[in-house]
């Protein structure tokens, strides 16, 4: 029993050496494939609690499932099952869970016409879960908590955390940064899927449309429309003649 203490409080000192050492970028992963997985499966089944349960269209469900298929053949993290369902909500919102689920009302879906304005709001969410930026919240929130409760407490204790954090960015939002980033892989998932670039600027000029009328909650997690739309034209080699074009054609 003092040889089982001795090694456990060790391994923890070392850990915390470790992360102590660690770039913020670096820190040691404490949080598991599985429970990522865990996490994003309650998260995902108490939103869809929350937003009044699924739709019943099957043409949109597969309109949903099709396009994100395809953008998420062409994601570079392949340890996870990337997942898309449509939410039975007149709000327009969409997100995603840690470990594969993405989620988006029906009225976006309805407000967002072409497959490629579509795939790029998917392929969004498909890159917060592909750069991790859920896991490595939940996994900053463990350290922040003391890597002693990893090894001491109750095995549930990841998940809980990981379910809390979830909603929280789903209330606050990501990092400006982390959405910068989720942009970028928008635009390269879903041009590498076959999808027009310029529907990236088409959605998010309807997004920036709605935001004015006060009946959506993207962009209470989500940076301002105009400079989102200037990246990703820019990224997508879209010229500023062409982007005024496409945002002027969806007013």
């Amino acid at each position: 029993m003092n040889k089982i203490r001795l090694w456990t409080a060790a391994s923890i000192v070392t850990l915390l050496v470790l992360v102590s050492c660690a770039r913020p970028a670096q820190a040691i992963m404490v949080v598991s494939r599985a429970d990522e997985v865990k996490i994003g499966k309650q998260v995902e089944a108490q939103s869809i609690k929350e937003y009044g349960g699924l739709v019943n269209d099957p043409v949109m469900t597969a309109r949903v499932a099709r396009v994100g298929r395809n953008v998420a053949a062409m994601s570079p993290r392949k340890d996870v099952t990337y997942t898309y369902k449509v939410l039975n909500s007149d709000v327009i919102n969409a997100f995603s869970a840690p470990g594969g689920p993405v989620l988006i009302t029906k009225k976006l879906v309805v407000l967002l016409s072409t497959d490629a304005q579509l795939a790029f709001v998917l392929a969004h969410e498909t890159g917060h879960i592909a750069a991790q930026h859920g896991r490595k919240a939940i996994n900053q929130a463990m350290i922040s908590q003391g890597l002693s409760s990893l090894f001491l407490s109750k095995a549930g204790s990841v998940v809980r955390t990981g379910v809390g954090v979830s909603y929280t960015l789903l209330t606050r939002g990501y990092s400006r940064d982390q959405e910068y980033q989720a942009d970028t892989y928008g635009v390269q998932l879903m041009t590498k899927a076959g999808y027009n670039a310029d529907g990236a600027v088409e959605a998010l000029a309807k997004l920036g449309l709605k935001k004015s009328a006060g009946v959506n909650k993207y962009f209470a997690t989500h940076p301002d429309t105009p400079d989102r739309i200037d990246r990703v034209a820019s990224q997508a080699g879209i010229s500023r003649v062409r982007e005024a074009a496409l945002v002027a054609s969806v007013h």
